[in-house]
């Protein structure tokens, strides 16, 4: 029995050295490439703040991210576009998430403008030049729309 209790420090130590890993790694890319890791936080309490939507959580995240995406040119926009669509999948479907944990269902309005942003979505990587700032302008008010949208119907309001 007493060969098998190196097994536990040596367990400790691969999963500390894989956890370090992730976040050099996170760390190396550039900003605006990060992605969603970090932005989501789901041991935050129901209370006061929502599973990481909050004050520090996800929202004001992609609103710099989105601040960000209207400071840069048509290729850069380009460039970051397939980043982009993964942050708005993954911060809609956690805005999803958290109605249901509410048991909230959107109305028309939140409904169409959900629609609008992925109708955005699917546009925007065909593109390019005075178009695709134009369109990333106007898919840059739906989106905080819809932020703003989002938390208000989780405060209540």
């Amino acid at each position: 029995m007493r060969p098998t209790l190196w097994i536990l420090p040596a367990a400790v130590l691969a999963i500390a050295g894989c956890k370090g890993h992730e976040r050099a790694a996170e760390t190396a890319r550039p900003a605006g490439q990060q992605g969603m890791s970090g932005m989501m936080t789901d041991s935050m309490p129901m209370g006061g703040e929502h599973r990481g939507m909050g004050g520090a959580g996800m929202m004001p995240m992609m609103q710099g991210h989105m601040d960000s995406m209207m400071r840069m040119s048509p290729g850069q926009m380009s460039a970051m576009m397939a980043s982009h669509d993964r942050m708005m999948s993954q911060m809609m479907d956690r805005m999803g998430s958290d109605m249901r944990n509410m048991r909230m269902s959107g109305d028309a309005k939140w409904n169409g403008l959900v629609d609008s942003v992925k109708a955005d979505l699917a546009e925007l990587p065909g593109l390019e030049g005075a178009k695709l700032t134009a369109r990333m302008k106007a898919h840059d008010e739906r989106v905080r729309r819809l932020i703003a949208m989002h938390e208000g119907m989780l405060k209540g309001t």
